[in-house]
């Protein structure tokens, strides 16, 4: 009979059970808040585009200016809010940019000027927005996951998209039966009372609960550049890491300034195709509900595309995955210009899958090239490079529209700056350390 002893040892020999990595949690809260209230903002503007410009009596250019001018904000203040995230953590801002937002787009609601819609849109609702959704959740995977950093970051953009399949028709029936003032009051509702107490979830960093990224043991850059265990870093603090680049020693870096060309390229037409993508979708003979729902249907495929694609760029490397996807938006432009009909026209937008895919990735590629510490911070640096794109790309869009009546010359621009993009991401190599002043 074996004794206490012996069946004490056996029990304590057994290996404990891992403890669920709580980083699962930030990438289950990112998604709850970019499904709902950042695919409402972002994927929702073109929805309410055709209406709001109806109602205040609007050109296509005007409609587009409020989105345009709230990208030349955020590029003036990315800087900041990046250093903000990197500083106090997501946490704080997230709640509050979310709070933010909802308020403006009630406030949004009382507008009856184009020059008030313009104010609030640009100085509430955008304002807010720049740490409420993207910046914020992308900040808070990258300091949390290394090794997976492509994954989490494809769920966190497939969950957007996921949002958007569903929330872009809904706001479409929502604003033909009940108008655009009603539903962006529940908007601004749903912000306030759903997603704003969602940013509770997320901590500072896994070295504040004792782990490294991905559930690992904390490791440690001693000066002699050796790596140790390190479980006794301060609380919030982030563990050094080699591959940690400050802000000062990322712009000094061809990675750095190839990295902004792409993201300004892939950007400007993503961003201007967003915006007017029911009235491009109207222009090509669909009514504004089919527009919607077309739209939506897009987001939907695109969700198991941008998880493989995630799982596998974390494998075969983000560059050559980036320049893929974007030929494939490219070409999707080309056939948009060529094709009639309902399904040929949505067989083209399967292919503007690409952009979707390679958002996620581009942010992922920010934390490949420079690590975690800083990455909200260098982030928020390339800010006021493709901002300045997404101010004069929408409006240049209207404006074309508007003299010739055709979007026909936008898709083609489009077209080629996206192979362009894929062109410049492909080209991209990550930095290594230098005396020199590019690397």
């Amino acid at each position: 009979m074996p004794s206490i002893e012996n069946t004490t040892e056996k029990q304590d020999s057994k290996p404990a059970k891992k403890k669920r990595f709580y980083g699962w949690n930030i990438v289950a809260a990112s998604a709850a808040i970019n499904g709902f209230g950042g695919s409402v903002h972002w994927q929702g503007f073109t929805v309410f585009f055709i209406p709001i410009s109806q109602s205040l009596g609007l050109s296509t250019a005007q409609t587009a200016m409020p989105f345009a001018l709230s990208r030349v904000e955020n590029g003036l203040v990315g800087p900041v809010t990046g250093w903000l995230l990197d500083k106090y953590g997501v946490r704080r801002l997230l709640i509050a940019g979310t709070i933010a937002t909802g308020v403006g787009y009630i406030l949004l609601s009382q507008t009856s000027t184009f020059i008030s819609f313009l104010l609030i849109y640009v100085f509430v609702v955008s304002l807010g927005s720049t740490t409420g959704f993207m910046q914020a959740s992308t900040t808070a995977l990258n300091t949390w996951f290394s090794r997976r950093r492509g994954m989490v970051m494809s769920i966190n953009s497939a969950a957007f998209r996921l949002g958007g399949a569903f929330m872009v028709p809904l706001l479409s029936i929502s604003i033909l039966r009940y108008g655009w003032e009603t539903t962006a009051i529940w908007v601004g509702v749903g912000m306030i009372l759903f997603i704003a107490p969602m940013g509770v979830v997320f901590k500072r960093s896994p070295e504040s609960i004792g782990v490294g990224p991905d559930g690992d043991p904390i490791k440690k850059i001693n000066s002699d550049k050796t790596i140790v265990d390190n479980k006794n870093l301060p609380d919030n603090q982030i563990a050094d890491s080699d591959d940690d680049w400050t802000a000062k020693e990322a712009i000094r870096t061809r990675a750095f300034w190839t990295l902004a060309l792409g993201t300004v390229l892939r950007m400007s037409v993503h961003g201007t195709i967003f915006v007017h993508f029911v009235p491009i979708l109207v222009w090509k003979g669909e009514t504004q509900q089919m527009s919607a729902n077309l739209i939506g249907l897009l987001a939907l495929f695109s969700v198991p595309l941008i998880l493989v694609f995630g799982w596998l760029s974390d494998r075969i490397g983000r560059p050559v995955m980036l320049a893929g996807c974007y030929i494939s938006a490219g070409i999707s432009l080309m056939l948009l210009n060529l094709v009639d009909g309902t399904w040929p026209i949505f067989a083209a937008m399967l292919l503007f899958s690409g952009t979707e895919i390679g958002s996620g990735l581009n942010w992922a590629l920010v934390g490949d090239c420079f690590g975690r510490k800083r990455f909200a911070t260098i982030r928020g640096l390339l800010s006021p490079i493709y901002n300045l794109a997404l101010f004069s790309m929408p409006v240049a869009a209207g404006w074309v529209k508007d003299v010739t009546g055709s979007y026909e010359i936008v898709l083609w621009i489009g077209s080629g700056l996206l192979i362009a993009a894929a062109t410049v991401f492909l080209s991209i190599k990550k930095p290594v350390r230098s005396s020199q002043a590019l690397v």
